[in-house]
């Protein structure tokens, strides 16, 4: 019951520390040149991004406010990340510290100046990627890119099959149901073990 209090009280304080620091953008430099930032306003800037699933580290560092085509979704970017000006970064992407002790990686990646990532693509460890490169959807960054350079998902591989059964099942009680049509469908076939066969 606390934790649902405070919750709300965030949630309701929320659009005042907006108004009053003018936007997630002001939050977010109020918190980051904050020698002991506020619980409170760190909560609350928190709980914006897990809105869309995603987490901005606030003490990350932006030439300019970033451009987000598809908004916040799935977008992670680490405590200790820098990117420059002008930086597009598409759903689902991870910029990501590397912290394991024993990594030749270890460390935060910087990002130069009117970078342009896909959606889904990984910068991961002490990168740094340079001034206007493109990473594709999906690629996974780890080594330097040097400027106006492409990082690209190596191409899929297509695997020939024949009577592929993609249908999705699930356990319910002791029988095994598949979704087919928008509804989920008994399997006749199985009462018990694993999914049947595909």
């Amino acid at each position: 019951m606390k934790e649902i209090i405070s919750r709300l009280f965030h949630m309701l304080a929320m659009p005042f520390c907006l108004g009053f620091y003018g936007g997630i953008w002001g939050l977010k430099r109020h918190l980051s040149q904050s020698r002991i930032p506020s619980v409170r306003l760190r909560t609350i800037f928190e709980l914006y991004f897990s809105r869309y699933g995603s987490w901005i580290g606030y003490r990350s560092q932006f030439g300019g406010v970033p451009c987000f085509p598809h908004g916040f979704y799935g977008v992670f970017i680490s405590h200790d990340a820098k990117l420059g000006k002008n930086v597009v970064i598409f759903h689902q992407v991870t910029i990501g510290s590397d912290t394991l002790s024993d990594s030749e990686n270890a460390g935060s990646p910087i990002v130069g100046n009117n970078v342009y990532i896909g959606a889904g693509a990984k910068i991961i460890g002490r990168v740094i990627v340079g001034d206007n490169c493109r990473i594709g959807a999906n690629a996974v960054v780890y080594k330097d890119m040097p400027p106006n350079s492409v990082a690209v998902q190596a191409p899929t591989r297509i695997i020939q099959k024949s009577n592929l059964d993609n249908r999705h099942y699930i356990h319910r009680g002791d029988v095994w149901h598949y979704f087919r049509d928008g509804v989920w469908v008994r399997d006749h076939q199985r009462k018990s073990g694993g999914p049947p066969d595909r």
